[in-house]
């Protein structure tokens, strides 16, 4: 094989500032064909692809907000045939990453490790690759290849914080940021030898939750027991919170135009 000029583009990552910067933080999943050993071309560059925003001024990109949203992708039915195996749908026992270079992904800075040995041991894996590109290959990441059609659009593109940021609560923070709070303080405590359960997590959400969702908790009581889970709770909080910030937009745009026809 012979090349007559190389592929080289700068390595960079996404703008990080405070105020309300939306930063994205991207994944992937890499389908591998079968029965290709051996072969490069049966990687591919296409498959289900989840991208998490987060506020420059409420949160921020870290080796442990990467870490709660891999297990956000765990409960995602479209890369349940990436993460899980078998009839009882257990997380498959290898994990291999391919990230950027930035600090809060290169495998060697100590909080990516951190992570990355806080997952070996609560899923029970049986091995956890983490990689990244070697510099100036930047060109090369499957990641960026999918966003490169949003990248067009979406680049210096302003949202007005007091329509899309009505989701925040009076303290400002989400409910993704006030559960991953909460789920922050309980590996903290497993990490010194607590014992922690998903059962103990649930149920400091729901005695903690917000003032705003005073009326989902009625609706969440009438839930059978056996199908209150974890995941299950994130899921309807999730729903409702974007329910109630689709409410508060549209009276915000019904009053604008009473007062411009008034």
């Amino acid at each position: 094989m012979h090349l007559e000029y190389q592929v080289q583009l700068p390595d960079h990552d996404w703008v990080v500032a405070s105020g309300h910067k939306l930063i994205p933080s991207v994944y992937a999943e890499i389908v591998i064909g079968a029965n290709g050993l051996g072969k490069p071309e049966v990687v591919g560059y296409s498959g289900p692809t989840y991208t998490a925003i987060r506020s420059g001024k409420h949160s921020s990109s870290t080796a442990s907000a990467h870490g709660k949203d891999f297990e956000k992708l765990l409960c995602i039915p479209e890369f349940e045939a990436l993460t899980k195996c078998g009839t009882d749908k257990s997380v498959k026992p290898i994990l291999i990453l391919t990230v950027d270079g930035g600090p809060d992904e290169n495998p060697r800075y100590q909080k990516v490790i951190e992570t990355a040995i806080h997952h070996f041991k609560k899923q029970n894996f049986d091995a956890v690759f983490v990689a990244t590109n070697s510099p100036v290959r930047s060109s090369f990441n499957r990641v960026e290849r999918r966003m490169a059609p949003l990248n067009r659009e979406l680049a210096g593109l302003i949202l007005q914080h007091d329509h899309y940021g009505s989701h925040l609560d009076n303290s400002d923070q989400s409910i993704m940021n006030f559960i991953a709070r909460i789920e922050q303080i309980a590996a903290q405590l497993k990490d010194i030898g607590a014992a922690v359960d998903d059962t103990q997590i649930l149920a400091k959400i729901q005695v903690s939750l917000p003032s705003n969702f005073q009326y989902f908790m009625p609706a969440w009581d009438s839930t059978p027991q056996e199908l209150k889970t974890l995941s299950l709770l994130i899921k309807r909080l999730v729903k409702e919170e974007t329910s109630q910030a689709r409410t508060k937009n549209s009276k915000l745009e019904n009053d604008a135009q009473v007062a411009f026809f008034s």
